[in-house]
């Protein structure tokens, strides 16, 4: 030590290291959105293998051209998903990946025959990229000269006085060559994405890994909007082991089109082995107005909401919790379940939507395991999120202190640390209580020599009160009361 002469200070690290906040209810959403709408340059920003993390319907727009309140929300699963999120349950915000191509996915349609009322007509198909061309005889009719058309609804309109006007009036045939936004050419492939060796990009589900490194912020529940079981069942694959250390939920429809009568939707989820404790199904969708809604996407909204009022730790569950919707819908027709038929879907760990004492509300807490494993940490949605959530906030407090020594010191900071955190949650009702512990059987020799240190954590989790009992007894003392 080279000599001093006088005074000076030095600092230690803090004793205490404070929780990190992770947002349990951040979702990563998958799914298409109508990008041909945008500029070609913009177009280049979100087509398959670009994420955005977006706060508003305005951001929406910009970015994918999303119209919230006017898309077909079956057909734009991510316009769905922004109209449930901003509109609807006023939340944000959301990690979106779009995975519709307009270079792909589109359909052309040559010679359709149009029928006019009133100098309009609407084409059998909507959401029209690029030009309209319509023609009578072999002549064609211009845009803005002769008509004016909505892309996105298909609506052509004749301007008065124009030659196409005069041709409707006097009933000539014309027809119509176009070209649209064909979603059905959607495949599980494009949800399931992977990487490309020759772009350099990854694409769909895989682009989960490269949310926290690019926003600094991990995603908890994962929802592809989509019914395909195969995707589902990716979606649970890709929720365990993100970037190696992370976990999170899959929020998922069962498909109302391929299973219609609520007795067959419990084969439906086993034949098709979403039986994971890390996926939280939903079935049927929900109607509001004329919109057709994915309930999953409304689970996982009413699941943010939660979270919310209970300084985002997520041990509460979204059951019993209003639902935006005027009626559950199979397909096209509506479906009235009483109590009875959705204790049903619940005991087979579906979820569903009851209009009962309080309007209509999700209703189930099961995750997609029960009831062919009974583990309480994994049975119940609310416990399961709580493990991740967790384990998530775990990761990100203590990779600060990887490749420190091994010492007394690291393994008191570590132990004192989360023994203030656990108390915080007991009292805030989070959890019954809880502990951590550095045992020495759980840190042989062998693996103290090779840099390795384990911690057991105790949780005492909060089941939700579902299912509540009172006994009525008759006391016939209490008519002594008579003589009183």
């Amino acid at each position: 030590m080279a000599f001093f002469h006088g005074v000076k200070y030095s600092e230690v690290p803090t004793s205490l290291i404070p929780p990190v906040r992770v947002n349990a209810s951040l979702p990563f959403v998958v799914g298409p959105a109508p990008i041909h709408r945008l500029s070609p340059e913009l177009q280049e920003k979100v087509k398959p293998g670009g994420m955005s993390l977006i706060f508003s319907n305005a951001e929406a727009t910009e970015v994918f051209g999303i119209e919230a309140s006017k898309d077909d929300k079956q057909k734009w699963g991510l316009s769905g998903f922004v109209y449930n999120k901003f509109t609807l349950f006023n939340q944000s915000p959301t990690i979106m990946v779009n995975i519709f191509d307009p270079e792909t996915h589109k359909t052309q349609v040559t010679g359709e025959v149009t029928s006019w009322v009133d100098l309009q007509c609407s084409l059998a198909n909507t959401d029209i990229i690029g030009e309209l061309s319509l023609i009578r005889n072999s002549i064609p009719y211009q845009e803005d000269v002769d008509f004016t058309f909505n892309r996105i609804t298909g609506l052509v309109t004749a301007i008065p006085g124009s030659t196409l006007a005069t041709a409707i009036s006097t009933s000539q045939v014309i027809t119509a060559t176009y070209t649209f936004a064909d979603t059905s050419k959607i495949t599980a492939t494009d949800y399931i994405g992977g990487y490309d060796i020759v772009t350099g990009k990854s694409t769909g589900l895989e682009l989960i890994n490269s949310a926290f490194p690019k926003f600094r912020m991990m995603p908890g529940i994962i929802r592809c909007t989509t019914p395909d079981p195969v995707v589902s069942m990716i979606a649970v694959a890709k929720s365990k082991n993100i970037n190696s250390v992370f976990n999170a939920v899959v929020f998922a429809d069962l498909s109302d089109t391929e299973v219609t009568q609520y007795t067959d939707v419990p084969a439906y989820k086993n034949d098709n082995n979403l039986v994971d404790p890390n996926l939280y199904l939903c079935w049927p969708r929900v109607k509001l107005g004329e919109d057709s809604l994915s309930m999953a996407d409304q689970a996982s909204c009413i699941m943010s909401r939660v979270d919310a009022n209970n300084n985002d730790i997520p041990f509460a569950s979204p059951s019993n919790k209003n639902l935006q919707c005027q009626s559950a819908i199979v397909g096209n027709s509506e479906l009235w379940l009483d109590l009875a038929k959705a204790n049903y879907l619940n005991s087979n760990g579906i979820t569903t939507a009851l209009n009962f004492t309080n309007g209509w509300v999700l209703w189930g807490n099961r995750t997609g395991t029960y009831p062919g494993t009974t583990d309480p940490k994994d049975v119940f949605i609310s416990n399961r999120r709580m493990m991740v959530w967790y384990g998530n906030q775990l990761v990100l407090k203590w990779f600060q202190k990887v490749d420190f020594p091994i010492n007394r010191r690291l393994i008191q900071t570590i132990l004192n640390s989360e023994g203030i955190f656990i108390n915080s949650l007991q009292s805030q009702g989070a959890i019954t209580g809880g502990r951590i512990e550095f045992n020495d059987t759980e840190n042989p020799l062998t693996d103290l020599m090779d840099g390795k240190i384990t911690f057991h954590v105790f949780l005492g989790l909060v089941a939700p009160a579902e299912e509540i009992n009172f006994m009525l007894e008759f006391d016939p003392s209490y008519l002594e009361t008579l003589f009183s």
